[in-house]
């Protein structure tokens, strides 16, 4: 209910007289009765006193107490008091003495009272949105009216808003809390199955029930409760602080509106935020592709989408590992597959935002790019941002598993670029560590530039001219793979351990618990089949290359066995 409602409550049903309205509004909880406690009246409860005389340090009191109004069973006119009711932006009215407490109490008690609220609470709420309003006003709007603390949550985990606003050094905030303990609605496997609970709540109106499903999390020593916002696929979810405060009738009758206008509310975001994804597609793609136009045309477009890039730019790729088969086995539909792009997008933008003020995000098919500008960091080394950008895809990879449990990503990282007209080049190296790093390591592989070494030069010899490394494989390692895959061998992975000790006999056989003879015998079962001698330093290179054809090809033994060698 807002002040307003109550005012014409009390001046037509109970023959009160409103001197001055204060904001009409402002959400009201419920009626207190003053008595002898020090603690008789709440944030957002109207005072009704039965007083002889009122005073002005009376007055005071109630508005630092945050009540929106008094209701003075008097017969007085309020002379002299009046207008500092007016200063503090207190509402003052006045009802006749032989009105019966009960029967003001009963706007907020009985059914038709909770009809009341119900139809103030969504009037109150839809005056809160507007042109003008955001997601922060009507967030600071519910935690007002239902007299808790308030967080709202978009789908990807992004904390939108949060009210009240802790005071510095008071209290912990319930964002604060949320974000300590790593909690997040829209990531279900945040709380064991066994600390959960849900359940819905009612109020019951003169014309039907009202049902808010509210979900408790038992987590740190302590209880969080939030609400799904909207039907179906939420459009976002509600965070409560019902700590020694549950939930009464009153509250669920507001809690109910707020879900359906935050839900058209967050529906808006989601719009805007579509639409921006969509230009910032359209901008990487013309980047990428060298269809940019002038140097001059491309800062300009990447300043709008509020990246500077004229000291050039780190790029990164994160691409969904083996999206087909999943799209395949989900069977999904087509905007649920946009749904988890925005996801995807989203979710790296929120990532890249805790470490880095200058970036740029853009959705691409099945994957996103991140172009991560300089300046966050005066003096950063390009190899400090690259290890810096590292730190990221790791974040973001431990992000999106608790996000998506079904899915991961692999990532790629190109060299820094000082120069913006590179750019597109910048991207081509990204795009050639993330390849390198899905044929090496497989999924959820973080791979940069930098570090492939000879790998990005055999991936080129790949692009141009596949026969020529097939050659070179078959000449190497390709009897060996043939051999293990034949004979359950584990000549090649013996050859690999042997190469990464530095050729060192003894350590190879600490390393696969077998006798060092053993590991000479393989080795020579390697020269004999491949014709190159690991004794050589000139073969040894051969046969190092080899291998690292062997896993740009993906030709590794199709069953590797832990048998010994026949």
């Amino acid at each position: 209910m807002i002040l307003g409602d109550l005012i014409q409550a009390l001046t037509s049903e109970f023959g009160g007289r409103c001197l001055t309205p204060g904001d009409i509004q402002r959400p009201v909880r419920g009626l207190a009765v003053e008595d002898q406690t020090n603690a008789w009246i709440e944030k957002g409860e109207v005072a009704v006193t039965g007083r002889e005389t009122l005073d002005a340090a009376f007055m005071t009191v109630l508005h630092e107490r945050g009540a929106p109004a008094l209701v003075w069973r008097n017969d007085g006119t309020g002379d002299g008091i009046v207008e500092r009711a007016r200063d503090l932006g207190l509402g003052l009215l006045v009802v006749p003495p032989e009105v019966p407490l009960r029967r003001l109490l009963s706007i907020f008690s009985t059914n038709d009272g909770l009809l009341l609220r119900s139809h103030g609470a969504g009037r109150s709420l839809l005056e809160s949105t507007g042109s003008d309003s955001s997601i922060g006003d009507l967030t600071a709007r519910i935690s007002e009216m239902i007299g808790r603390s308030v967080v709202v949550e978009d789908p990807v985990g992004r904390l939108l808003a949060s009210a009240p606003e802790p005071l510095e050094g008071a209290y912990q905030g319930l964002a604060t809390l949320l974000e300590e303990h790593g909690l997040r609605a829209s990531k279900g496997n945040s709380v064991d199955e066994t600390r959960r609970e849900r359940r819905d709540r009612y109020a019951r109106l003169p014309d039907g029930y009202l049902s808010v499903p509210v979900e408790r999390w038992r987590a740190a020593g302590r209880e969080f409760h939030w609400t799904p916002i909207g039907t179906g696929a939420p459009a976002g979810y509600l965070w409560m602080d019902l700590e020694g405060k549950p939930l009464g009738p009153e509250d669920v009758v507001s809690l109910y509106w707020a879900r359906q206008i935050l839900e058209t509310e967050l529906g808006k975001e989601r719009v805007r935020l579509e639409t921006e994804l969509g230009i910032r597609g359209d901008f990487v793609d013309d980047l990428v592709n060298d269809r940019y136009g002038s140097v001059e045309l491309l800062l300009q477009r990447a300043g709008y989408l509020g990246a500077d890039l004229a000291f050039g730019a780190l790029v990164l790729i994160v691409d969904i590992d083996y999206f087909a088969r999943y799209l395949e086995r989900r069977k999904l539909k087509e905007p649920a597959i946009q749904e988890l792009k925005r996801r995807l997008a989203d979710a790296v933008g929120m990532q890249a935002r805790q470490l880095f003020s200058n970036f740029l995000v853009g959705p691409r098919s099945d994957n996103v790019i991140l172009f991560v500008g300089s300046g966050d960091a005066p003096g950063e080394t390009p190899d400090e941002l690259t290890e810096r950008a590292r730190g990221l895809a790791e974040r973001i990879q431990r992000y999106v598993k608790g996000l998506l449990p079904d899915l991961t990503v692999s990532i790629g990282i190109g060299r820094y670029t000082p120069n913006p007209e590179v750019l597109p080049d910048a991207y081509s190296e990204a795009e050639v560590a993330l390849e390198i790093g899905h044929r090496i390591n497989g999924p959820s592989s973080i791979s940069t530039f930098a570090g492939a070494g000879t790998y990005k030069l055999l991936f080129r010899v790949l692009q141009e001219d596949p026969d020529e490394l097939e050659s070179f494989y078959a000449e190497t390692l390709g009897p060996v793979v043939a051999y293990d895959s034949r004979y359950g061998t584990e000549l090649v992975h013996s050859l690999v351990t042997y190469l990464r000790n530095d050729a060192s006999t003894v350590r190879t056989a600490s390393d696969l618990f077998a006798h060092r003879h053993t590991i000479r015998y393989r080795l020579d079962r390697v020269g004999e089949l491949t014709g190159l001698d690991v004794d050589k330093s000139e073969d040894r290179e051969r046969l190092t290359l080899g291998i690292k054809v062997m896993q740009l090809l993906g030709r590794v033994p199709e069953q590797p066995s832990r048998f010994s060698d026949r």
